[in-house]
């Protein structure tokens, strides 16, 4: 019978400059969360570099 398995998922995020950074557990480095192509369009977006999106990492987790 397999051990009991419990995992607590724990995020910060900061909000500098219009994105977002995330800290995820351990990982020392923060994600950053921006807007590209579309998105920035829609929702207005300041100009900047292109930025992955919270949907763009969901859309590659899933497809991983």
């Amino acid at each position: 019978m397999p051990e009991d398995f419990e995992y607590m998922s724990r995020a910060r995020l900061e909000y500098q400059g219009g994105y977002r950074r995330a800290y995820l557990g351990e990982v020392a480095e923060p994600v950053i969360y921006g807007v590209q192509g579309a998105l920035r369009e829609y929702y207005g977006a300041k100009e900047g570099p292109p930025i992955a999106s919270t949907l763009d990492h969901i859309v590659a987790a899933v497809a991983g």
